[in-house]
Protein backbone atom coordinates (compact mmCIF):
# COMPACT_ATOMS: atom_id res chain seq x y z
CA UNK A 1 0.00 0.00 0.00
CA UNK A 2 1.34 3.40 -0.92
CA UNK A 3 -0.54 6.70 -0.90
CA UNK A 4 0.10 10.17 -1.18
CA UNK A 5 -1.05 14.12 -0.79
CA UNK A 6 0.48 17.36 -0.92
CA UNK A 7 1.72 19.02 1.47
CA UNK A 8 1.40 22.52 2.30
CA UNK A 9 4.87 22.79 3.36
CA UNK A 10 6.01 24.67 0.75
CA UNK A 11 5.50 23.95 -3.28
CA UNK A 12 6.64 20.20 -4.33
CA UNK A 13 6.22 19.11 -0.62
CA UNK A 14 4.43 15.63 -0.73
CA UNK A 15 3.09 13.87 2.28
CA UNK A 16 3.15 9.89 1.87
CA UNK A 17 3.16 6.52 3.66
CA UNK A 18 3.70 3.04 2.76
CA UNK A 19 3.16 0.04 4.51
CA UNK A 20 3.72 -3.81 3.77
CA UNK A 21 6.10 -4.97 0.83
CA UNK A 22 6.75 -2.48 -1.57
CA UNK A 23 9.15 -1.93 -4.64
CA UNK A 24 11.87 -0.36 -5.99
CA UNK A 25 12.18 3.50 -4.79
CA UNK A 26 13.23 5.49 -8.34
CA UNK A 27 15.78 8.03 -8.19
CA UNK A 28 13.84 11.79 -8.56
CA UNK A 29 16.13 13.84 -7.04
CA UNK A 30 14.02 14.29 -3.68
CA UNK A 31 14.79 14.56 -0.36
CA UNK A 32 12.37 12.69 2.15
CA UNK A 33 12.02 12.67 6.24
CA UNK A 34 10.64 9.32 6.93
CA UNK A 35 8.66 8.46 10.46
CA UNK A 36 9.70 5.08 10.68
CA UNK A 37 8.65 2.92 13.72
CA UNK A 38 9.39 5.61 16.46
CA UNK A 39 12.77 7.25 14.26
CA UNK A 40 13.39 9.87 12.20
CA UNK A 41 14.83 9.40 8.84
CA UNK A 42 16.55 11.30 6.18
CA UNK A 43 16.61 9.70 2.51
CA UNK A 44 19.20 11.50 0.58
CA UNK A 45 18.68 12.22 -3.14
CA UNK A 46 19.04 9.21 -5.28
CA UNK A 47 21.19 8.63 -8.40
CA UNK A 48 19.58 4.62 -8.77
CA UNK A 49 16.85 2.62 -7.44
CA UNK A 50 16.61 1.62 -3.99
CA UNK A 51 14.73 -1.41 -2.05
CA UNK A 52 11.83 -0.22 -0.99
CA UNK A 53 12.38 -2.13 2.52
CA UNK A 54 16.15 -0.78 2.89
CA UNK A 55 15.00 1.17 5.87
CA UNK A 56 13.17 -1.42 8.39
CA UNK A 57 9.95 -1.05 9.71
CA UNK A 58 6.10 -1.96 8.64
CA UNK A 59 4.54 1.63 7.98
CA UNK A 60 6.56 4.38 7.25
CA UNK A 61 5.59 7.97 6.62
CA UNK A 62 7.26 10.54 4.74
CA UNK A 63 7.92 13.99 3.51
CA UNK A 64 9.44 14.26 -0.12
CA UNK A 65 10.96 17.80 -0.12
CA UNK A 66 10.91 19.41 -3.80
CA UNK A 67 14.77 19.17 -5.29
CA UNK A 68 16.69 21.97 -3.37
CA UNK A 69 14.47 22.36 -0.52
CA UNK A 70 15.30 20.33 2.35
CA UNK A 71 18.94 21.07 2.52
CA UNK A 72 18.33 24.46 4.08
CA UNK A 73 15.80 22.95 6.08
CA UNK A 74 17.45 20.07 7.44
CA UNK A 75 21.45 22.01 7.64
CA UNK A 76 23.08 19.59 5.54
CA UNK A 77 24.27 19.75 1.34
CA UNK A 78 22.03 16.89 -0.29
CA UNK A 79 25.49 15.84 -2.34
CA UNK A 80 26.52 14.66 1.49
CA UNK A 81 23.36 12.08 1.79
CA UNK A 82 23.49 11.15 -2.28
CA UNK A 83 22.46 7.42 -2.08
CA UNK A 84 21.52 7.96 1.56
CA UNK A 85 19.67 7.01 4.74
CA UNK A 86 20.84 8.36 7.67
CA UNK A 87 19.05 8.49 11.09
CA UNK A 88 18.20 12.36 11.66
CA UNK A 89 20.03 11.92 15.12
CA UNK A 90 23.30 11.70 12.87
CA UNK A 91 22.47 15.12 11.25
CA UNK A 92 21.03 17.58 14.20
CA UNK A 93 21.77 17.39 18.03
CA UNK A 94 20.17 14.99 19.82
CA UNK A 95 17.86 16.70 22.34
CA UNK A 96 16.58 18.56 19.29
CA UNK A 97 15.68 14.84 17.50
CA UNK A 98 14.26 14.06 21.06
CA UNK A 99 11.68 16.92 20.75
CA UNK A 100 10.87 16.46 17.22
CA UNK A 101 10.11 12.58 17.76
CA UNK A 102 7.78 13.21 20.88
CA UNK A 103 5.95 15.77 18.87
CA UNK A 104 5.82 13.85 15.82
CA UNK A 105 4.43 10.84 17.85
CA UNK A 106 1.89 12.71 19.64
CA UNK A 107 0.20 13.16 16.27
CA UNK A 108 -2.65 10.55 15.52
CA UNK A 109 -1.35 10.88 11.92
CA UNK A 110 2.68 10.74 11.34
CA UNK A 111 2.16 12.93 8.02
CA UNK A 112 0.97 15.55 9.90
CA UNK A 113 3.35 15.42 12.55
CA UNK A 114 6.03 15.20 10.09
CA UNK A 115 4.55 18.54 8.64
CA UNK A 116 4.41 20.15 11.65
CA UNK A 117 7.92 19.82 12.82
CA UNK A 118 9.00 20.70 9.18
CA UNK A 119 6.65 24.31 8.85
CA UNK A 120 8.34 24.43 12.84
CA UNK A 121 12.10 24.22 11.37
CA UNK A 122 10.96 26.21 8.14
CA UNK A 123 10.21 29.22 10.59
CA UNK A 124 13.61 29.01 11.81
CA UNK A 125 15.76 28.73 8.56
CA UNK A 126 16.69 30.72 5.59
CA UNK A 127 13.93 29.92 2.42
CA UNK A 128 15.64 27.83 -0.33
CA UNK A 129 17.51 29.23 -3.03
CA UNK A 130 14.69 30.89 -5.58
CA UNK A 131 16.87 29.79 -8.64
CA UNK A 132 16.21 26.23 -7.80
CA UNK A 133 12.10 26.62 -8.28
Amino acid sequence: MYEERDSRLVPGAVLWRAAGPGRAVLPDGCMDLMWVSGRLVVAGPDTGPHPAGEVPGRAVAGLRFAPGTAPALLGVPARELRDLRVDLADLWPGPEVRRTGERIAAYEDPCAGLEAAARRRAAATAPPDPLLG
